[in-house]
């Protein structure tokens, strides 16, 4: 709504009176209410971490709640120490307010073969620190586990890669694995992607899977993008980025078009970046990330 108005006459040194008009531009705003009496409340395991994660999933006209739980034991890995686990709570229909763990078809192997210098370690791995579904009608949903580890050089050499579920639309199913950052034959904690902790963040567009990993390179941090359609990685190119320690590149990540209406870019922050943060803007060529935009902040 726009509204008019009209200042005092002024004279200036020509003797001519000029006119001056106002112009107020008052907006107008809604707002609702939340019902805080009436509350849609779903429950899970004791000292779980439930709701570390939430997910909002529909499929075939039925609407879940997502939820994570990285400190959960696991009905379907009852060997394996906590674990973690992911839950789907049904929305309507739902008059107990139960929420089932969800079969990751992970089986009940706490060691699990992953490659030929790979053997993972799933006690206390987080499954479910992150949750990202697929922009599109019947998405996929991807979970993750940050602190799965690879023991396969022992105890001096636990490196914690970090895990990814791509989980079916139906939540049911043959699950994808994703280990971003496990290589063979590379051994050292820190050093390249040792101790990457992939999955702490993670966003997942309608092709790419984004993980952020924020321990890799001695914790400068790195971002893993995986393409469905190519089935292939791609991370940032290494001169890009600051090569700060501790900088935790990846510890947020998001995706969206912000060069292009016809392309995706990746974003993704670095919280501890010389002590005030940074924020990085990535374009995708091939099986790189190039810079295109960064930001530093202030310090307070």
């Amino acid at each position: 709504m726009m509204r008019k108005g009209m200042a005092p006459l002024r004279r200036n040194n020509t003797g001519i009176q000029h006119v001056f008009y106002v112009y107020l531009s008052i907006s107008v705003a809604y707002s609702y209410n939340i019902d805080l009496e009436h509350p849609l409340v779903f429950s899970g395991p004791n000292s779980s971490f439930f709701g570390y994660s939430v997910l909002e999933h529909y499929h075939d006209n039925t609407r879940w709640v997502i939820v994570g739980a990285p400190k959960a034991n696991s009905t379907y890995s009852s060997s394996v120490h906590s674990p973690g686990a992911v839950y789907k709570c049904r929305v309507h229909s739902n008059p107990e307010r139960r929420c089932t763990e969800m079969d990751l078809g992970r089986g009940n192997r706490p060691r699990e073969s992953c490659g030929k210098t790979c053997q993972g370690d799933r006690d206390d791995e987080w499954m479910g620190v992150s949750l990202a579904r697929q922009d599109k009608a019947n998405g996929k949903i991807l979970a993750c586990a940050h602190r799965w580890k690879n023991v396969f050089y022992e105890n001096e050499h636990i490196l914690p890669h970090g895990y990814c579920s791509i989980i079916p639309p139906t939540l049911q199913g043959r699950t994808k694995p994703l280990i971003p950052c496990y290589e063979d034959y590379k051994r050292k904690y820190g050093e390249e992607h040792g101790s990457c902790q992939a999955g702490i963040a993670g966003v997942f567009t309608e092709e790419l899977v984004v993980m952020g990993a924020p321990g890799s390179y001695y914790w400068t941090g790195t971002i893993k993008v995986y393409n469905l359609t190519s089935d292939s990685f791609s991370s940032p190119n290494k001169e890009d980025v600051d090569s700060h320690r501790y900088s935790y590149l990846g510890y947020a990540v998001t995706a969206g078009h912000f060069s292009s209406p016809n392309l995706i870019d990746i974003a993704a922050g670095a919280p501890q970046h010389s002590g005030s943060g940074k924020v990085y803007i990535f374009k995708i060529d091939g099986a790189s990330l190039v810079k295109s935009f960064q930001a530093s902040g202030k310090m307070v």
